[in-house]
C-alpha cells in the first residue's frame, strides 16, 4: 500500500466493499463505499445472476475519530434469468450489515454491549447512533439473548441464593409486581430472573430447570419468606436451607421497633418526636451491644428509664440481643444452645411482638443454624440487587419483564462478553533532561 491504495479500507476495517467517497456533513462523517462482489447466483435454483442496477443503503457504523458515521452502501441488485425460477431479484446480502438493515453488525454489538454491560439506558445509546429506541433494543435482543442463551454462562451451582426485588410499582390498575432473583452465591452472578414471588413461580422455574444441574446444588439461602420455603419443594428438597443472618436480625430488630413505637404511643399518646426519650434512642437501641460506647451505653440507658416504665423495650431489646448472640457463636452446638434459649425466652414473654419472635425463630430454627454448617448467607444476593435496582433506575421504568429480563442478566449474570483486541502499548520517549 505504498501508493496509497487500499489505506481507507484498512481503515473502515468491512470486507466486500471499497471506498469511494468521503464527506463530513454538519453533525457526522458519511462513507460511501461500493460493493466488490461481481458475481452471484440465485438461492432458489442455483443459475448465476446477472446485475440489473445499483441501489444506496444507508446504516450507522461505529464512531469515526469521535464522529458519528453514517455508511452509504452502493449495493448491487442482482436478478435470475430462469424462466422457470420464482426469485425475480434481490440485493446482495451483507455479513457486516445487521438484520435490521439500520446498523452494522459492529455498531449492534456495540450498542448492546454499552446497554448490557455498562447498563446505559437505551434512549441516550439512541442519540449517540442516531437511531430511534426500537433499533437500539431491537440490537440488544439480538446480540444479547445469545449471550444470555449459552449453556455455559452458568455452569454447575454448589450454593443458590434466591431473593425478590420489585418490577412495577402499585397503581390503580394492579399491585406491586415482584420478580424473583436466583443467584449462584460462589461465582456472584444472576443466573436468572422469574417474574413474580409466590410459590408457584418459584415451583415452576425450578420444575423446568435441568434436574441434574438441580442435583448439584447443596445449599440454599433464603430470607424467611414461606413462599420461598414451599417454592424449593419438592425440587430441591435435598439442599440445605439457610435463612439469611440478615434477615433474621432485621427480623428481631423489627419486633423491638414496634415494641418502642408502641411504648412510645401508650405513654405519650403520639408517635415518636425529637424530645421524645425513646424516639431520642430509636438507633441506639437498633446497635449492637459490643458496638457501643460508655456514652452511648448511658443515653440508651437513660432514655429506657424515662420513657419505658414497664421495661417493655428493654425485654424487646434482649430479645434481640439474644439472636444476634446465635451468629457470634463459635460452633455449632453452642449457637443452638444460645437459639433454644433465645426461643424459650421469648415464647414466655408477656408482650405480645416477643412471642411472635419467640415463634418465628422456633419456625426457622433448622434453617438459622444451618448458617453455622454451611457459612451460606444471602450476601451476594443483596449486593447484586443493587446492581439490579441500577438496571432499573437507568431504563427509567420498564414495561415488558422480557426486555427487563434481559438487561439484567446481561449486566449481571455474568455473560461472557466477546473480546475486544487489546492495543499495544504507545511509549514515549522520556524527556531529555538539563543535568
Amino acid at each position: 500500500m505504498g501508493d496509497g491504495s487500499g489505506l481507507a479500507e484498512a481503515m473502515l476495517g468491512l470486507d466486500g466493499v471499497r471506498v469511494i467517497g468521503v464527506s463530513e456533513a454538519e453533525g457526522e462523517v458519511t462513507i460511501e463505499v461500493e460493493t466488490t462482489e461481481v458475481r452471484a447466483w440465485c438461492q432458489r435454483c442455483g443459475c448465476r445472476a446477472e446485475s440489473q442496477d445499483r441501489m444506496w443503503v444507508d446504516v450507522r457504523d461505529l464512531e469515526c475519530f469521535g464522529r458519528p458515521t453514517r455508511l452509504r452502501i452502493w449495493k448491487r441488485r442482482w436478478r435470475c434469468r430462469e424462466p422457470l425460477c420464482s426469485a425475480r431479484t434481490w440485493t446482495e446480502p451483507l455479513e457486516f450489515l445487521d438484520a435490521q438493515v439500520v446498523l452494522t453488525r459492529r455498531s449492534g454489538a456495540a450498542a448492546c454491549r454499552r446497554v448490557g454491560e455498562l447498563a446505559r439506558p437505551v434512549s441516550q445509546v439512541a442519540d449517540e447512533f442516531g437511531v430511534c429506541w426500537e433499533t437500539i433494543m431491537n440490537a440488544v435482543v439480538e446480540h444479547g439473548t445469545p449471550l444470555v442463551d449459552d449453556p455455559d454462562r452458568v455452569g454447575p451451582v454448589r450454593q443458590l441464593g434466591v431473593d425478590e426485588t420489585s418490577f412495577l410499582a402499585a397503581n390503580r390498575s394492579h399491585h406491586t409486581i415482584y420478580v424473583t432473583g436466583l443467584v449462584d452465591l460462589e461465582g456472584g452472578r444472576l443466573i436468572d430472573m422469574v417474574e413474580g414471588n409466590a410459590a408457584v413461580d418459584l415451583r415452576r422455574w425450578t420444575a423446568n430447570a435441568d434436574p441434574k444441574w438441580l442435583g448439584g446444588i447443596e445449599v440454599v439461602a433464603t430470607d424467611l419468606a414461606q413462599s420461598f420455603r414451599a417454592g424449593l419443594s419438592p425440587h430441591l428438597d435435598h439442599a440445605v436451607r439457610v435463612a439469611d443472618p440478615f434477615h433474621v436480625v432485621r427480623v428481631a430488630n423489627r419486633c423491638l421497633d414496634a415494641v418502642r413505637r408502641r411504648v412510645q404511643s401508650d405513654t405519650l399518646a403520639h408517635r415518636g418526636r425529637r424530645d421524645d426519650p425513646l424516639y431520642k434512642i430509636r438507633k441506639l437501641l437498633l446497635t449492637g451491644s459490643e458496638r457501643l460506647d460508655e456514652r452511648g451505653r448511658d443515653r440508651m440507658l437513660l432514655g429506657l428509664r424515662v420513657g419505658d416504665p414497664k421495661d417493655e423495650v428493654v425485654g424487646a431489646w434482649l430479645a434481640k440481643e439474644s439472636v444476634r448472640d446465635v451468629y457470634l457463636a463459635g460452633n455449632y452446638d453452642d449457637a443452638a444452645v444460645l437459639l433454644d434459649k433465645a426461643i424459650a425466652g421469648c415464647q414466655v414473654d408477656e408482650v405480645a411482638e416477643i412471642r411472635s419472635l419467640g415463634n418465628t425463630l422456633a419456625s426457622w430454627r433448622t434453617e438459622i443454624l444451618a448458617r453455622h454448617t454451611t457459612g451460606a448467607s444471602n450476601g451476594p444476593t443483596e449486593g447484586l440487587n443493587l446492581c439490579v435496582k441500577k438496571v432499573k433506575r437507568c431504563g427509567h421504568g420498564f414495561r415488558r419483564f422480557d426486555n427487563y429480563r434481559l438487561r439484567v442478566l446481561l449486566h449481571t449474570g455474568g455473560v461472557t462478553w466477546p473480546e475486544r483486541p487489546s492495543p499495544p502499548r504507545i511509549r514515549t520517549r522520556a524527556p531529555h533532561s538539563d543535568e
